[in-house]
């Protein structure tokens, strides 16, 4: 079953803006597909406009339902979740990968032991 998540890793405020506190701008994000035991991701910044202060939240009172809020009704979640899904179909079954041409062993030199001399006892 496939399951897709939302994190929100940080959002950008302005310190003031319009006479508003802590006003969020940027969301940065992270949006997962797990399937299984296989799992993908995407990450981005999307811009939340600019802020109306008649529905104005100071970034003290977002949570994280609100702000994936924001961003899904500002991008195309389905495409979105389109490219996951596609990501996930080449990591299960991959069209394409990178092999190695297999190398030769090469043996290492020994260092000649080097000569011991023994002084005759007098």
């Amino acid at each position: 079953m496939a399951n897709y998540k939302w994190v929100i890793n940080a959002v950008d405020c302005y310190t003031t803006k319009d006479g508003l506190e802590n006003v969020a701008y940027n969301v940065h994000w992270s949006y997962f597909l797990t399937e299984g035991e296989h799992s993908v991701s995407m990450i981005g910044v999307q811009s939340i406009g600019e802020p109306n202060a008649d529905n104005f939240l100071p970034f003290e009172q977002l949570t994280e339902e609100i702000v994936v809020g924001w961003i899904e009704a500002a991008m195309d979640v389905e495409k979105m979740k389109e490219n996951l899904q596609n990501q996930l179909a080449d990591k299960i079954a991959p069209k394409v990968v990178t092999l190695q041409l297999s190398k030769p062993v090469v043996e290492p030199v020994a260092e000649p032991a080097a000569e011991q001399v023994v002084e005759p006892e007098a």
